[in-house]
């Protein structure tokens, strides 16, 4: 395996001190450690870290020993997690082997075989992902072609894509948002693999699927996510019930644009705005049969959220959430003026209201009066 130490000197005072506090430990204690992933390849993309992983060739709990405040968390990978704050862990990873425990589907089971970091390289998804930072001779380590891919712009998976998939099938999904995040371009050969392996994504939990989700969409570029997942036939495995509409590209938009604003987002308003068509839709059938609005409005939510959860799990204060605002939307169509103290007063009511507005500017321009009402109202009171 050929390797490339290519000198960079990144700014350290965008190092996190932290980190740097956590590796010089470990390599004074005789082993060595590394800053590695997504913060190496943020610095050379010019773009600011969110997280300082490090790969260290030292056991658990080796590390463990080291740090007073540190906690060994893991099955199928066994990690450190040296915590700084309530809030603020760093979190460290052993180099690993190629060696792994698969089921009989091919999904990893467990990988805590230990091993060298040339080991450790083969076992990242990305090339991109899989490069080093020595803090000592400020050099970045490349093993897989990591630095020239970045140079050019293109994700390549390390190995054989469709293997690493059928390992790991959420890779398919990490891999899009990576891709829309760095605007960067697939490799054909990943292309390929995502179309052929995208039904793999029926074996992962639908806890594990719902934490992916959130990451997905709760940032400044879900709506091209989106996209994305259509394209590659991706998002039916996570919203089969779910159809392209004006209202998702809406509510996705405005929920970038919160967050470029440092506003608050909830994963219940997408959730939401996902499943409201197919909401409406069970919601007619049943009505033909049921005569109370409330009763049939009920029953579509429970239904579809429950068909839902097969797919991606929900928590259940989320799901009863969804419902809350499904079914505030006839009462604020109905403007009943007994109702709008009510209303008013329900903790749902501003969820609830955005939800209709952005109905009203995108599905049914026939809300805009209702809009335009719930508007002025809040300004009275």
């Amino acid at each position: 395996m050929k390797v490339i130490r290519q000198i960079v000197k990144f700014d350290r005072n965008l190092l996190d001190k932290d980190a740097l506090k956590v590796i010089n430990i470990i390599n004074k204690a005789g082993f060595k450690a590394y800053l590695v992933g997504g913060c190496v390849r943020d610095f050379l993309l010019s773009l600011t870290p969110k997280d300082f992983d490090i790969a260290t060739n030292a056991k658990p709990e080796q590390v463990h020993k080291l740090f007073k405040r540190s906690r060994l968390i893991g099955r199928r990978f066994r990690l450190v997690h040296v915590m700084f704050s309530a809030r603020k862990f760093i979190e460290v990873a052993t180099f690993r082997s190629g060696k792994v425990q698969v089921a009989n589907n091919g999904l990893v089971m467990r990988d805590n075989c230990y091993g060298n970091i040339e080991d450790d390289v083969i076992r990242r998804d990305l090339s991109i992902n899989a490069l080093y930072y020595d803090i000592e001779t400020q050099e970045v380590i490349d093993y897989v072609g990591g630095l020239q891919d970045i140079r050019v712009q293109e994700l390549h998976v390390i190995g054989n894509p469709k293997k690493r998939f059928e390992q790991d099938p959420v890779r398919m999904i990490r891999i899009i948002r990576f891709q829309t995040k760095l605007d960067f371009h697939l490799s054909n050969e990943i292309k390929l693999a995502i179309f052929e392996q995208a039904p793999l994504l029926g074996n992962i939990s639908t806890i594990r699927l719902y934490e992916e989700c959130i990451k997905l969409f709760h940032n400044e570029y879900g709506f091209k996510i989106y996209q994305r997942l259509e394209e590659y036939g991706l998002f039916k495995y996570l919203f089969k019930q779910t159809h392209k509409n004006e209202f998702i590209k809406k509510a996705l938009l405005n929920t970038s644009d919160r967050i470029k604003r440092n506003q608050s987002v909830t994963p219940v308003f997408l959730f939401a705005v996902f499943l409201w068509q197919a909401q409406n839709e069970r919601f007619f059938v049943i009505k033909k049969k049921q005569c109370s609005t409330s009763l049939a409005m009920s029953q579509a939510s429970e239904e579809v959220i429950i068909e839902q959860i097969k797919q991606v799990s929900l928590p259940r204060w989320l799901s009863s959430r969804i419902k809350d605002i499904w079914m505030i939307q006839p009462k604020l169509e109905s403007m009943n003026p007994k109702k709008v103290k009510e209303l008013l007063k329900n903790p749902r009511f501003r969820m609830a209201y955005d939800f209709l507005l952005l109905r009203s500017i995108s599905i049914n321009p026939e809300l805009a009066k209702v809009a335009k009402f719930w508007h002025k109202t809040q300004q009275l009171n």
